[in-house]
């Protein structure tokens, strides 16, 4: 009874990791091994960055964000003056 049942569960354990890997490919990776693989690669590119950089960069962002919204804004508000002179005339 102890072998069907180790049977049973390596059956299963088999069936999981096919799951797996066809869920993988359906995102473009082949296998685990090739997602560990990315894994490395990932963590290998992030440690050649610092913090103090990633956060410089997201300030940066943040203050260009606020500036193209600004000056979105003031855009709006030109085209509002210049349809009201439009229609003035």
């Amino acid at each position: 009874m102890q072998v069907e049942q180790a049977i049973q569960q390596a059956e299963a354990i088999f069936r999981f990791t096919q799951e797996v890997d066809r869920r993988f490919s359906e995102c473009g990776i082949s296998s685990t091994a090739e997602l560990l693989q990315i894994y490395g690669e990932m963590r290998r590119a992030l440690e050649r960055l610092t913090l103090p950089e990633l956060e410089w960069a997201s300030q940066e962002a943040t203050r260009l964000q606020r500036l193209l919204s600004d000056m979105c804004g003031e855009l709006e508000h030109l085209s509002a003056l210049k349809a009201a002179f439009e229609v003035r005339h």
